[in-house]
């Protein structure tokens, strides 16, 4: 009775509140790891922590 005048509310504010929380939280993630790959120099090579035989074989195939 009394909310006729009153404009109607946007149910959808917390579901674009979140679907923009996470384009956000993607873009910082995409934005520190190019950084993190144009910081690294070029003469190092990268270390892997995986224990799959064939990155064991790259690894010292490198060497």
């Amino acid at each position: 009775m009394f909310r006729k005048n009153l404009p109607p509310r946007d149910n959808r504010s917390l579901e674009n509140e979140v679907i923009l929380a996470v384009i956000a939280l993607y873009l910082l993630l995409a934005l520190v790891m190019t950084v993190v790959h144009y910081i690294q120099p070029s003469e190092q090579t990268a270390a892997t922590s995986s224990m799959s035989p064939s990155h064991r074989e790259k690894a010292e195939a490198k060497k």
